[in-house]
């Protein structure tokens, strides 16, 4: 599989749990006026937003609302011209939630909001661009992670798959979505809108999420690309945007939050003169969003002065600069542009000449490990392991064997051996680090880059193996 896994995997994440099939799930039904409806992504199901809905069952000030989850189908089977096509695109199950919305039980609710995610979010502007009765009906539609101006990644697949045709930025679907979206709601909506983008999504870039709709509709918060509908607790971002605003008590848009948008749209000028006036006075969050606009304008040196001004004694150099160059690697696994790539491979190397002066292990095999994941994903799919990849995975593992054992050495140890080509002993070091993991956001940073180097390396067997770890089923 090797190479074409591996374009999936940029696209939609490759592993997923089971499909189930397509449902209509009734998590509250209580005759209310009104009712939410969640709907899943690409290769998701009705379980994507299982965190989010005991939280907003449990509370009090949305009662008035009853609950639905709404499946359709979609999976990473292929479409074969003239033989059969695998799931339906994406104007077919456009009406076919149209449909759903008009019968028992939905077409019972006088009004109807939606939260969509990914893909989903597709469909929904689709029906709703197609259908005058349900736009009469609509209360609230939020956009989660949706790439409403497409994926460029989904080009390479366009001929395998019809969704991933319907994807593609340059597409007859995304265009006339544009086009109508624009034509109906350029001067506003009836209904309240948010498109809303995760901070660290590594599969839709903001630029796609956010940037056809007005600056006051965006929001940004934290997480990837499935953190983003699973938040757990009810005082994070995600919950409290649609929470929120069925409630009537959504927390007005900040200055920060306004950066955070710019920074999304690498509108680095209008990030850093909102936020660096304030710079002495910016909480942790804040202060890492200027550094990154800071080093957008290549002003790298002032954004690390930043950082560790404000961080002090709290978090030596090594760690603060590593951190942001985990942001630069997500944005370049996104948009793939090489200077993105570039910054992050240089602040990595810097961090780890730092935490190995400082004799700070931890921070070293961190460091090391990224250096090299950089440097395979550089690699033409296909190419044999070069021997500076190999090299930083043995750096790696040596930093580890002097390091305490936690999740992240083990992880780091299973990713190591990967690279080394050794996939017995790479299983066995990400097993006990699922074991250690303290939380599923965990889980799912470990899972996302452990599957990828696998499947890089060892094609569908390893990537196989590895997701099997942590849970996960290829379609």
């Amino acid at each position: 599989m090797g190479c074409f896994g591996s374009a999936l995997d940029a696209v939609t994440g490759f592993f997923r749990t089971k499909q189930s099939a397509p449902s209509l799930v009734e998590h509250r039904n209580n005759s209310a006026s009104a009712a939410l409806v969640l709907v899943h992504g690409f290769t998701g199901d009705t379980t994507t937003w299982s965190d989010f809905i005991p939280l907003f069952l449990s509370d009090d000030l949305n009662t008035n609302w009853d609950l639905f989850s709404l499946g359709y189908p979609t999976s990473l089977r292929i479409d074969i011209p003239n033989v059969w096509s695998a799931d339906p695109g994406i104007d077919i199950l456009s009406i076919g939630l149209t449909t759903s919305l008009k019968l028992a039980p939905l077409a019972n609710y006088r009004l109807v909001a939606i939260a969509a995610h990914s893909m989903g979010g597709l469909l929904l502007q689709r029906a709703v661009c197609d259908d005058s009765t349900l736009r009469a009906r609509l209360s609230h539609v939020f956009l989660f992670g949706t790439p409403s101006a497409g994926i460029t990644k989904a080009r390479l697949l366009a001929r395998l798959k019809r969704q991933f045709r319907d994807m593609s930025p340059s597409g007859a679907f995304i265009s006339k979505l544009r086009k109508d979206w624009g034509a109906l709601f350029g001067s506003g909506s009836s209904f309240a809108f948010r498109a809303v983008a995760g901070d660290r999504d590594e599969f839709v870039n903001g630029e796609s999420s956010l940037g056809p709709f007005p600056a006051g509709d965006r929001r940004v918060v934290p997480g990837n690309h499935l953190q983003i509908v699973r938040p757990t607790s009810k005082k994070e971002q995600s919950y409290s945007i649609v929470a929120g605003a069925l409630s009537g008590r959504e927390i007005a848009q900040t200055d920060v939050d306004g950066a955070e948008v710019a920074l999304e749209l690498r509108n680095f000028h209008a990030a850093v003169q909102t936020l660096l006036p304030n710079a002495a006075k910016l909480d942790d969050n804040a202060v890492v969003t200027l550094a990154l606009a800071l080093e957008g304008l290549k002003r790298g040196n002032e954004a690390l002065q930043i950082l560790n001004a404000h961080f002090g004694s709290r978090k030596p150099a090594s760690e603060v600069m590593a951190a942001l160059a985990g942001r630069l690697k997500r944005q370049w696994l996104v948009g793939g542009l090489a200077d993105d790539f570039d910054r992050a491979k240089t602040l990595y190397s810097g961090a780890l000449q730092l935490a190995e002066s400082a004799g700070d292990n931890e921070q070293a095999y961190y460091s090391a490990i990224n250096v090299a994941f950089l440097d395979l994903m550089r690699l033409p799919p296909g190419s044999d392991m070069s021997a500076s990849v190999k090299e930083m995975a043995i750096r790696a593992l040596d930093y580890c064997q002097m390091s305490p054992e936690k999740q992240w050495k083990s992880a780091t140890m299973g990713e190591a051996y990967l690279l080394l080509a050794d996939l017995d002993r790479a299983e066995e070091s990400y097993r006990d680090a699922r074991q250690r993991a303290k939380s599923p956001r965990e889980l799912e940073s470990m899972a996302s880059q452990a599957v990828r180097v696998a499947d890089r390396i060892f094609g569908d067997v390893g990537a196989k193996r590895i997701g099997a770890v942590f849970g996960y089923s290829p379609k």
